[in-house]
């Protein structure tokens, strides 16, 4: 089952704490073969897994990427987020897709700092981007917030992005999500 921002933003409220996830480089540069962590959390709980592969819809109509090559605007297909990621199914925006990302932020430079710093900016950055990109607060909407998030691994690498996505719970959409004011 997918948890989404909007049930850690009601923990948030509860108990001051968020989890969220999300990753991205824009480098081409993956000699590691490190991937993203892409990770959905609820109540704080948290997990992560080694696949490499997306979950959902591989095969639709759009090309698979490296999970670093996907930027600002793409449509994609779902991905599972409770695991590690490595290629996602770029989709173009006209065509049904699962989820587009709406803003792309630098995490500040430093030691790794982890998801609950990873959180903590997309409960800032993200879900403030959110209203600009949709056209209504996260809390009025009906759609979700998603994201990638650096590992440890591609931190090392010099991947500071951290990816929010959008997308509608009910299911796939045809078409940009930006100014969908719902």
């Amino acid at each position: 089952m997918k948890l989404t921002i909007r049930t850690t933003v009601a923990a948030l409220a509860a108990v001051t704490a968020l989890s969220l996830s999300a990753c991205g480089d824009d480098s081409d540069d993956n000699a590691g073969g490190d991937d993203a962590t892409a990770t959905e959390t609820s109540g704080g709980e948290e997990t992560e897994g080694g696949s490499e592969e997306p979950t959902e819809d591989e095969g639709a109509g759009g090309e698979t990427q490296d999970v670093f090559d996907v930027g600002l605007g793409d449509c994609i297909s779902n991905f599972n987020a409770e695991e590690q990621i490595s290629e996602l199914t770029v989709i173009p925006c006209e065509e049904e897709h699962d989820q587009e990302v709406f803003a792309v932020f630098e995490v500040p430079d430093g030691e790794f700092p982890g998801s609950d710093a990873f959180e903590e900016q997309v409960a800032t950055e993200c879900v403030a981007e959110f209203e600009t990109f949709v056209g209504l607060t996260y809390d009025e909407s009906v759609l979700e917030i998603q994201w990638l998030e650096p590992t440890e691994d591609s931190w090392a690498q010099g991947d500071r992005e951290l990816v929010c996505t959008v997308l509608d719970p009910e299911g796939p959409v045809t078409g940009t999500l930006e100014g969908a004011n719902r």
